[in-house]
């Protein structure tokens, strides 16, 4: 079995790896580059593979960097199957119909190109084949079977078993410890190697209790200062996981029933979705629908679908959270918000997901004091604040536990999906502490398994 890296090598976006045996090309995601103008242009660059000869395609979950650049793989000749989870299918389609809507709007504004429009969208999800969890797939001499990643809803793991005898396990993206409504990550039954992301390979995550403490802090802060709590925030899972600890806040009165507007209809229509496939919920939140509790609602949650109602925020009064896309603010309604509140010693900005490198949330972590948004140069006089442990992927700790508990040991660990230092980092710690080859490939580097 031969695998080569097309995307995510030594950097965080564009997953795309080309798995070989003796009679099967199968594609494990298509994901968009995202970041830099370097970063996205590279999305337009034609595929070093050939798209017209892959089997299939198996997609992990609906991220923007795992399916992004499914419809130009269909533009460019795939013409078979692209299988995932019914979450991931529905999801995936929302996400894409999103990119389509801010390319459009970035022609309007600047002449960028399109990537890819509506009609090339509407032809990749007709492609799409429902597959559950566990469940084997046969694919010329291969096998293939989902689990859950406890990522984000449909998100998964998938194990790849060439005839040959060699089986292949490719994270996606690994799930946090102690988040809700998603299910844990379940465990590996077998590998003889292992592809994983090292997103936060080099960073340890703050715990469930002192997540849920600082998001209150953040929220009685803004209340005392009379200001805006402003959450850049990505559309599927993290808006929910927020909106559910938001609601638990309100419930047990440890912060007051201030306005919260969910400025992104992209979350709203994902929340929606994740209300109805409640077959993915974890224990907890099945049991809080069995009493009646709907998590995702309360009664401070203002929705704005449409622009008017988004600007109807503005003459608000504070205090007030605005929790807005997109969530390393490199697009989307955050950027408006940002030019309105970010000049204001009231307003704090909570990071609460990873920020690429090259996008205006990485700039604004790493505490730059002037940005440009629209061509505009504001000065940033708000507190910027980050909790890791709202991020839905995998801390260090996690990922070497998740690893470490195979047995036997698998004999290669391939580190992609992280920056260098975070793959690197990975490796190294895997290495020392289970005495497995461990590597980070680059860009078009293949193994033989």
């Amino acid at each position: 079995m031969k695998l080569t890296f097309y995307g995510a090598a030594r950097e965080v976006t564009g997953s795309c790896t080309l798995v070989e045996t003796a009679k099967s090309k199968i594609l494990v995601d298509c994901g968009m580059f995202q970041g830099s103008h370097v970063a996205s242009s590279k999305n337009f660059s034609d595929f070093v593979f050939d798209p017209t000869a892959l089997d299939a395609v198996v997609l992990t979950h609906a991220h923007m960097d795992h399916c992004g650049r499914l419809p130009k793989l269909i533009k460019d000749g795939f013409k078979k199957t692209i299988y995932a989870t019914e979450a991931t299918k529905l999801i995936a389609g929302i996400v894409m119909e999103d990119a389509v809507h801010i390319m459009e709007e970035d022609f309007e504004r600047s002449g960028r190109p399109q990537l890819y429009d509506a009609n090339d969208v509407q032809r990749t999800l007709i492609k799409f084949k429902d597959t559950p969890y566990h469940t084997p797939l046969r694919i010329n001499d291969v096998t293939i079977r989902f689990f859950d990643a406890g990522h984000i809803f449909g998100s998964s793991f998938i194990e790849i078993k060439a005839d040959s005898g060699k089986t292949v396990i490719f994270s996606g993206d690994v799930g946090n410890k102690d988040v809700p409504i998603i299910r844990e990550t379940e465990t590996i039954e077998h590998a003889d190697a292992i592809v994983t992301e090292s997103t936060y390979g080099n960073r340890i995550h703050e715990g469930k209790v002192e997540r849920f403490k600082q998001l209150q802090e953040a929220i009685l802060d803004c209340v005392e200062k009379k200001g805006v709590l402003l959450i850049p925030a990505f559309a599927i899972e993290r808006t929910q996981h927020l909106l559910y600890e938001i609601n638990q806040l309100v419930e047990t009165k440890k912060i007051p029933c201030i306005p919260v507007y969910l400025d992104s209809p992209m979350a709203i229509k994902v929340t929606k979705v994740m209300e109805k496939l409640s077959a993915y919920y974890d224990k907890e939140a099945l049991e809080h629908i069995s009493h009646g509790d709907n998590f995702l609602s309360f009664p401070c949650l203002h929705l704005t679908h449409t622009r008017d109602e988004s600007k109807t925020i503005n003459t608000s009064p504070s205090p007030k959270i605005i929790i807005a896309g997109s969530g390393m603010m490199n697009g989307g309604r955050i950027l408006h918000h940002l030019i309105r509140y970010v000049g204001d010693r009231s307003t704090t900005i909570l990071i609460i997901g990873y920020q690429a490198s090259g996008t205006l949330g990485r700039r604004l972590y790493s505490g730059e004091k002037n940005i440009r948004i629209f061509g505009k140069r504001i000065s940033v006089r708000a507190r910027v604040k980050a909790i890791g442990a709202f991020s839905a992927h995998a801390d260090q700790k996690k990922l070497l536990s998740w690893i470490g508990n195979i047995k036997p040991r698998p004999k290669l660990v391939l580190c992609n999906h992280g920056e260098e230092e975070a793959s690197v980092a990975l490796g190294t710690r895997i290495t020392e502490k289970f005495g497995i080859l461990s590597k980070a490939p680059k860009f078009g580097e293949s193994f033989e398994i």
